[in-house]
C-alpha cells in the first residue's frame, strides 16, 4: 500500500515549500481530519524519495543549510532568554493572602457572574459541590490573587513560551498550596504539564 507523506512531514526531511512545488507532483489534496475546513496535501512518498536523489534537490540543502544553522541559533538564544525570564517569574511568585472563607465568596461570585456574562449554563453554578469550589477558589486566586495573567501577557507569542507556560503555571500552584493549604490536593490535580518541559529546562 502506497505511504503518503504530509507537508509537515516534509518540512523535516529538509524542503520548502518552493521546493515542494518546483521538485515535486502535484500533491494529493483532501479534508483535514483534524479541522475540516482545512486542506491536507500529501505526497506519495515513493515520488518524494525519488527526488531526494536527484542533484537538484541536494544542492538546494547544501545552500540552505547556513540559513537553517543560524534559525537554529537563534531559537536557541531566545530559548536561553526566555529561560533566564521564567526563573526570574517563577522567584518573583506571590500568592495575595486573605480570609479563606472570603477567597471562597469571591471565587463563587465572579465565576457565576462569568456564566452569566458569556451566556452559559453550568447545573453546578447555583449548587456546586466541594471539589467543584476548590477548582473555581484555586482558577479565582490564580488569576486575581497572582502575576499569573501579567507574566502570560508579557511572554504571548515568544519563542520557548510552550515550555515555559506549564513550568510556570505549576510554581503559581504550588505557591497558592503554600498559602492556602486548603487548597493543596486541588492545587495538585491542576499541576499536570508536559513532561518534556522539565527534561528540556
Amino acid at each position: 500500500m502506497e505511504r503518503y507523506l504530509t507537508k509537515t512531514e516534509l518540512k523535516q526531511r529538509g524542503w520548502t515549500e518552493a521546493m515542494m512545488r518546483e521538485m515535486l507532483p502535484d500533491p494529493e489534496i483532501s479534508v483535514n481530519p483534524h479541522c475540516r475546513r482545512m486542506k491536507m496535501y500529501r505526497w506519495k512518498e515513493s515520488d518524494v524519495t525519488q527526488a531526494e536523489k536527484k542533484q537538484a534537490f541536494l544542492e538546494r540543502v547544501e545552500r540552505r543549510k547556513p540559513h537553517q544553522e543560524r534559525a537554529q541559533r537563534a531559537v536557541k538564544t531566545k530559548q536561553e532568554k526566555m529561560k533566564t525570564i521564567l526563573t526570574s517569574a517563577i522567584g518573583n511568585i506571590r500568592v495575595k493572602k486573605m480570609d479563606f472563607q472570603k477567597v471562597t465568596r469571591r471565587a463563587l461570585g465572579a465565576t457565576r457572574n462569568w456564566y452569566l456574562i458569556t451566556g452559559q449554563w453550568d447545573n453546578t453554578q447555583f449548587n456546586p459541590d466541594e471539589k467543584t469550589v476548590e477548582r473555581w477558589t484555586v482558577n479565582y486566586i490564580r488569576h486575581n490573587l497572582t502575576e499569573y495573567d501579567s507574566f502570560l501577557f508579557s511572554v504571548k507569542g515568544k519563542t520557548g513560551i510552550s515550555f515555559a507556560y506549564p513550568l510556570y503555571r505549576k510554581a503559581v500552584l504550588e505557591k497558592i498550596a503554600d498559602v492556602y493549604p486548603q487548597l493543596s490536593e486541588e492545587c495538585a490535580r491542576q499541576a499536570t504539564f508536559n513532561e518534556t518541559a522539565e527534561e528540556i529546562w
